[in-house]
């Protein structure tokens, strides 16, 4: 039986030879390269040791004739580069912008120079907590993916052998209480609204009031085109949201995720205030909630997310809710189709989430909701005293 291959990426024994006239030493081996092939790799130097030194440190770098191949020597980068082209391709512009800005900012400065077989679980954690010290968790996680996807590129295309980032420490945040408008609070907000002429000015009211009735996030509320409401069968269809993209603008595209794109039923007075505000003239690219500064080529353009939420915090502010974001008008809707005893699946369908379980955790408010609990516990209670 013939003698094995060597495993790929390996090389055999390294054989040694005086160059003639005393021109210094030849160190010769046998690589096989990641194709599969076995060739042959050499080295000279003035010595012996110098030879068998060079001959070591081309086969420690070496690449397969392929190209393209990373290595366990490949610095991380290099490696960051060919993932943020691969993020470029596959994810939406602001995904793509916050990878870069975290890597950029955070993760190549700290970890850009070392090679990839370097970066162990230890190195990982230390700077993950470091990260800890002077940034949100929020903004933690979001490192933390970009290096998890950096590495898992490298494990992929055979540079190291696992994604060490998963075995990392997780990244603890602050608990916060959810909390949602009552039926009081919803009413009295929107009087107040109602009320400000600065908040009437910037279509604040109505769009809030869209949030509450349909559990949209800020962008796709912006992004509603005439088009995408069925005004007879009382139906809308979530499909995209407004993004700023770095160096376009203002753009739209498909909704956040594949659970985002929805048809969601109107609330029958949410359905009333859009017909009374649909415009005599409105065709099927028209916006819900245009920009309120002006018209573009005819028809009013986008609303830009950034400055609306800033338009909607200050009016929050001037009318006493300052704590209000437009998540708790997400949550507010999760809540309220939550006491009326749909079950998480369907609410999570709703409001264009992919996992019920976040639904529950993150988006219901758990106070009790009047005293049906307390009503359903004292009927309860009587029946066994009988």
């Amino acid at each position: 039986m013939g003698r094995p291959p060597l495993p790929i990426g390996t090389y055999g024994k390294i054989r040694l030879y005086a160059l003639a006239g005393d021109k210094g030493w030849r160190a010769i081996t046998k690589f096989r390269d990641t194709d599969g092939h076995t060739r042959t790799v050499e080295r000279t130097g003035r010595s012996r040791a110098a030879a068998e030194r060079k001959l070591k440190e081309a086969l420690h770098n070496r690449i397969g004739p392929s190209g393209g191949e990373l290595t366990g020597d490949t610095r991380i980068c290099a490696i960051a580069e060919l993932y943020l082209a691969e993020v470029q391709k596959k994810r939406t512009g602001t995904t793509y912008d916050t990878y870069n800005h975290n890597l950029t900012n955070y993760v190549l400065p700290a970890l850009g120079e070392l090679r990839a077989r370097e970066v162990s679980v230890t190195r990982i954690d230390h700077f993950l907590r470091a990260c800890e010290r002077r940034l949100k968790p929020n903004t933690v996680r979001g490192i933390r993916t970009v290096v998890s996807g950096v590495l898992g590129y490298a494990a992929r295309h055979g540079a190291i052998a696992t994604n060490p980032t998963r075995d990392a420490g997780r990244i603890e945040g602050t608990k916060k209480d959810i909390r949602s408008l009552t039926k009081k609070e919803r009413d009295e907000l929107l009087t107040k609204l109602d009320e400000d002429k600065d908040a009437v000015r910037f279509d604040i009211p109505d769009l809030v009031r869209f949030m509450l009735g349909t559990g949209c996030r800020i962008g796709e509320a912006i992004a509603v085109q005439d088009d995408a409401v069925h005004w007879t069968a009382g139906t809308i269809a979530i499909v995209a949201n407004i993004v700023p993209v770095r160096g376009v603008g203002l753009v739209r595209h498909d909704g956040k995720t594949f659970a985002a794109r929805r048809v969601l039923p109107l609330p029958s007075f949410l359905l009333a205030v859009l017909k009374e505000r649909r415009p005599p003239d409105a065709v099927p690219g028209s916006m819900l909630f245009p920009n309120t500064l002006g018209h573009n080529l005819g028809r009013r353009s986008w609303r830009d997310p950034h400055n609306t939420g800033a338009r909607l915090r200050a009016a929050l502010r001037q009318s006493g809710y300052g704590w209000v974001t437009s998540h708790i008008f997400r949550k507010t809707a999760a809540t309220t189709l939550d006491h009326a005893g749909l079950s998480a699946r369907a609410i999570a369908g709703h409001i264009g989430h992919s996992r019920p379980s976040l639904t529950q955790d993150v988006y219901m408010d758990k106070r009790a909701d009047g005293r049906a609990a307390a009503d359903a516990l004292d009927a309860a209670m009587s029946q066994d005293k009988q």
